[in-house]
């Protein structure tokens, strides 16, 4: 798109051959670093990394039950059952945010209703897995528009290395910002010491005691790579006949290269051994399941302590329970409040915490019954949890739904029920957080905007629409 291209930064080709000739030069005086530099991490144009508001989206894979989590519901007399604990407690109710008596999700909303906006009767318009997804992770339910996670990298942090990971769920970025997609934490050293090799030391018992580096090639070997490379940038730069094409790709490669000094500050924090999240098991009835969300936390938070990026998708799969749902939510909604625990204890060791925001939503929720194998099926009224610290907009529940989970309508200036007012969608839900976070101007200038979208006010303390039904 021609706007698009407008706001691109793109080196001259005047500048790219400085940058390729300031490679020849970092090559060569490489012989006393691993990096290829003699620079330091983050000088040059990187100063300490980037330091501002980073954004996470935890999605819960499958169509999660939001009426056993925080848009609760109890049985209809005359209706077919919604929720077999409604026949052993009352919903609980935390501040002004109710929610489902089962797993932990007591201790869950005790801790933190207070930094949470629940946004309920969301509705998604689909029970399509791929269209719930991309409705509820870009605000469009149309192909072609980034995710909220992408939309944020490239306007604050496009210049980061790792600006946008990816370590579960969706992620679209339509051209904008490019991501990295990471499947085990325990590469991201690989990826931030590419030219060293590490060897681990166990004891007896197996305990890790001591890991040692030392680079794959000699230095001198490094140099005279980094020298070749460079001077072949040059040369290439020099084509009278370089193309578009070609240009863009040389530029990618340029800024590669530069990266991967700041890199270092990544290693210098990774865990090692013990200390690495690993797998944790989930017990769902007798069957033991496994999941990485734990570990996934770990490397995103890690990235921005590093300040090589500024926005991360995670996700937490399963919750597609067409048979056996009760035990399977229960579970899941466990490990979810005990991850969410976890997010937020290590952003606070990391000195983090003041400056993220979690998204926790899904592709839609399930149906206001139970099937004949105990499941439920996929319908499409589900909710968003939005968290951050000491957050003024905490303690607030956005949207409703009725005693059988259909969305009702809210007036869009004080959020109250009202027949005349809008159902809320995720394009709603996403143009407030574009608002809230600084992207909207920047999402309509790259020709991304939500423009038929009514703009809610949902941090906006002042204003709720009250208790669920």
């Amino acid at each position: 798109m021609r706007k698009r291209s407008q706001t691109a930064k793109t080196l001259s080709r005047r500048r790219f051959m400085q940058a390729g000739a300031a490679g020849v030069a970092a090559g060569i005086s490489a012989s006393t670093r691993v990096w290829g530099s003699s620079r330091d991490a983050y000088s040059s144009g990187n100063g300490d990394g980037y330091a501002g508001k980073c954004l996470v989206t935890l999605q819960l894979s499958g169509g999660a039950d939001v009426t056993q989590l925080c848009d609760p519901k109890v049985n209809t007399p005359g209706e077919l059952k919604i929720n077999n604990w409604a026949d052993r407690a009352d919903p609980g109710q935390v501040g002004n945010i109710a929610y489902a008596p089962i797993a932990d999700n007591e201790w869950f909303f005790n801790r933190f209703g207070a930094d949470m906006l629940v946004v309920n009767g969301v509705d998604a318009q689909t029970n399509s897995h791929e269209t719930g997804v991309l409705y509820n992770w870009t605000g469009s339910n149309a192909e072609g528009k980034p995710s909220l996670t992408a939309l944020h990298a490239a306007h604050n942090s496009p210049d980061q290395p790792l600006a946008y990971a990816v370590f579960g769920g969706e992620s679209r970025t339509s051209g904008i910002i490019g991501y990295n997609r990471f499947d085990d934490l325990s590469r991201l050293s690989d990826l931030a010491q590419p030219r060293m090799r590490q060897d681990r030391y166990h004891d007896e018992e197996g305990n890790l005691t001591e890991v040692r580096y030392s680079l794959v090639r000699s230095e001198a070997e490094y140099g005279r790579i980094d020298s070749l490379i460079s001077a072949e940038m040059v040369r290439g730069l020099n084509d009278p006949n370089l193309s578009p094409r070609r240009l863009k790709h040389l530029e990618q490669f340029a800024t590669a290269r530069t990266n991967r000094d700041a890199l270092k500050k990544l290693a210098d924090i990774l865990p090692s051994g013990d200390d690495v999240q690993g797998y944790n098991q989930i017990l769902v009835d007798n069957e033991w399941w496994g999941d990485n969300l734990k570990q996934q936390i770990q490397g995103a938070l890690l990235v921005f302590k590093s300040g090589l990026g500024s926005a991360a998708d995670i996700s937490f799969g399963g919750f597609d329970s067409h048979e056996n749902h009760d035990a399977i939510h229960e579970a899941l909604y466990f490990h979810l409040a005990d991850s969410v625990g976890y997010f937020w204890d290590y952003a606070e060791a990391l000195g983090l915490a003041d400056r993220v925001m979690l998204v926790i939503g899904s592709d839609f929720g399930r149906t206001n019954f139970y099937n004949d194998g105990q499941g439920k099926d996929h319908w499409p009224i589900g909710s968003y949890m939005i968290m951050e610290k000491n957050a003024p907009w905490g303690n607030r529940v956005v949207g409703q739904t009725d005693a059988l989970h259909f969305a009702q309508r809210i007036d869009p200036r004080t959020l109250k029920e009202s027949r005349d007012g809008v159902l809320i969608t995720p394009a709603h839900v996403h143009q407030a957080i574009q608002e809230y976070l600084g992207l909207n101007g920047y999402a309509h200038d790259l020709g991304f905007g939500l423009r038929d979208t009514v703009s809610l006010p949902l941090f906006d303390p002042s204003v709720q629409t009250g208790a669920p039904a």
